[in-house]
């Protein structure tokens, strides 16, 4: 239950109001969120409201006021009741009404009538929140996450006192009536631009910038730098002569936005990664253990050897000889294993080791303008190559991003920029605070998708087939050793050697395999059915992401397996035509073309 306090009069001709104060969460706990024309608030978007009110710093601390609609049955008789000048108002005038009590004084006593009144609700159906419902929807909930995450009092936060009105509407048109009044607050007014808000906290002296929210410190700092002319290619960070054609004060703000936003998403691959990479360091040292004990067994089964060598004549038809023979090469078979595991997992732990680094200069970077701003002229070069099409303030955002945390990334992210027309959009975007954001999410996907597992489908055991896997092999090296230095280093994944045995049915181990690996190649020289159901599930895998399969198809023309000498369409599949093949008759073709297939893959 609560009790709202204020002034009622009639406003703008025909719309009775009550205006006035009272404690946030007494708002929110008589009022609700209609589904028609209202968004839910994301847990980010409250935990902004909450530090904002609970933050000390802010000493402008201010809330427009929270619209409400109090829906009655009998409009007509409030509107004529509220006209009436001859009399006081009293509890039978206002009787449909319930919970509103009008006072007797007028405020003031003169021009028009207006009333003190109060306006008891008991819980959450009977207010409908019109404007507003992001301030109120924090306080909806005391056990929402959002104040564990935050570490506010919800008791104390919640009886901040704030504006309000309540506009009491026909219940029967209440609907039309409640979204028309939502539409002409949020729509009729012309948005002031974040330029100019911005130059106005540029020009004004603050007593402290840190007062304002995390990201206008940095923003501030490097609107400086821009205004000192050092970003002349970048279309978005000129000045202009013309105050209505500039935007590198938004652009500045979005800059600084987004590099706060992902200093969180960066945060955590940090911790995981250190995780990994602590995870890694154990198993290398088992490894060298493992390698160490099996070289001291090697070395004494070699020793048993020779002195059977030279005590026994006949020493090869000796038992223990034959025994020792089989156990030293089954050793040597696991000091292979153990090595390669060993090798293998410090290139993982190298791997990781990168990330951290880069993760934590990214960490260190972003509350550094200077760096930033290093950042930021380092893409000049880049924007006159793009010509007239420069993109829009988002992808200038995430190319400052990935110029921050990695410049593969960045040069990934141009390229793929380039290719899907991104640099041509025009428009600035200065009002969508998320589009730089969602545009590294959509990038990210499809960058995450280029991992280093290669899976191999293929038929095995037969000699055409295993040539064609060792000239696979062949080129993935070659790959490895041409572009080491960007620790892509694919490797490919063979189901009968690579995936470990568990207790999932084989079929579902490879689907899984596949769904892990950031690209399949397929020999489709043998025509084994198994190729085409692996293809066939990437294929659907892919378009399930809405992205392009990740394939390369290899076919032998002269393959052994086209007995009857069929067209090579109907011997593929007409299915699979439309898609680029790799033909070859000499193994070694393979090498150098697949080369260049994965080049084009991995974007280098």
């Amino acid at each position: 239950m609560a009790k709202l306090e204020g002034i009622i009069c009639k406003a703008f001709g025909n719309y009775v109001v009550l205006r006035g104060y009272a404690p946030i969460k007494d708002i929110a706990a008589i009022s609700h969120k209609p589904e028609a024309y209202q968004r839910d608030a994301n847990p980010e978007h409250k935990a902004d409201i909450i530090r904002f009110l609970s933050d000390s710093r802010y000493t402008y601390k201010y809330f427009p006021e929270v619209t409400l609609a109090c829906r009655i049955e009998n409009y007509t008789a409030l509107l004529n009741n509220l006209e009436n000048e001859d009399r006081d108002i009293t509890a039978d005038d206002v009787e449909d009404v319930a919970g509103l009590h009008v006072l007797s004084e007028r405020i003031p006593y003169y021009s028009f009538r207006a009333r003190h009144a109060n306006l008891t609700k008991y819980d959450a159906e009977d207010l409908v929140r019109v404007d507003g419902n992001h301030r109120l929807e924090p306080f909806d909930d005391p056990n929402d996450a959002v104040w564990a995450d935050t570490g506010a009092n919800y008791d104390e936060l919640g009886n901040t006192v704030i504006p309000f009105s309540v506009i009491f509407s026909n219940a029967e048109e209440a609907d039309n009536f409640e979204a028309g009044i939502f539409h002409n607050i949020n729509f009729k007014q012309k948005p002031l631009r974040y330029e100019s808000s911005l130059k106005i906290l540029k020009d004004l002296t603050m007593p402290d910038s840190s007062i304002l929210e995390i990201e206008y410190p940095l923003t501030l700092e490097l609107i400086e730098k821009v205004e000192k002319g050092q970003y002349g290619e970048i279309p978005w960070l000129r000045q202009e002569n013309n105050a209505e054609k500039e935007f590198y004060r938004t652009a500045c703000l979005r800059i600084a936005q987004l590099l706060y936003t992902r200093k969180e998403v960066i945060k955590k691959e940090l911790e995981e990664e250190i995780e990994r990479s602590e995870r890694i360091k154990d198993a290398v040292a088992k490894s060298e253990s493992e390698m160490s004990d099996l070289i001291s067994r090697i070395s004494q089964v070699k020793e048993s050897l020779k002195k059977d060598e030279r005590e026994i004549i006949d020493y090869e038809k000796s038992y223990s000889y034959r025994e020792n023979r089989q156990l030293l090469d089954s050793l040597e078979s696991s000091l292979h294993i153990a090595i390669n595991k060993k090798d293998t997992a410090e290139y993982r732990k190298k791997r990781h080791d990168y990330f951290i680094k880069e993760y934590q200069g990214y960490l260190q970077s972003i509350d550094d303008s200077g760096v930033i701003a290093k950042k930021i002229s380092s893409l000049n070069t880049i924007y006159a190559g793009f010509g007239e099409n420069t993109g829009n303030i988002a992808m200038l955002c995430v190319m400052v991003y990935y110029a921050l945390l990695n410049k593969h990334q960045l040069e990934a992210f141009v390229s793929w920029a380039k290719k899907n027309g991104i640099n041509k959009l025009k428009e600035s975007g200065e009002f969508n605070k998320d589009a730089a954001n969602d545009l590294v999410e959509m990038f990210e996907q499809i960058y995450q998708t280029k991992k280093n597992n290669i899976f191999i489908s293929m038929q095995f055991n037969d000699d055409q087939s295993e040539l064609i896997y060792v000239k696979i092999e062949e080129a993935i090296a070659k790959f490895n050793r041409i572009h080491g230095d960007m620790l892509l280093n694919p490797h490919p994944i063979r189901i009968d050697r690579n995936v470990e045995q568990s207790a999932f049915p084989i079929p579902d181990r490879i689907l899984e395999a596949i769904t892990s690996s950031g690209l399949l190649i397929a020999d489709l020289s043998s025509a084994n059915i198994n190729v085409y159901h692996e293809v066939g599930f990437a294929m659907g895998l892919a378009k399930t992401r809405d992205l392009l399969p990740n394939i390369i198809l290899l076919y032998k023309e002269d393959t052994r397996f086209n007995t009857e000498n069929r067209d090579v369409d109907k011997f593929i599949g007409f299915n699979l035509r439309n898609l680029s093949q790799l033909r070859f008759r000499n193994y070694d073709q393979i090498v150098d073309e697949l080369v260049k297939r994965l080049e084009a893959h991995y974007g280098v």
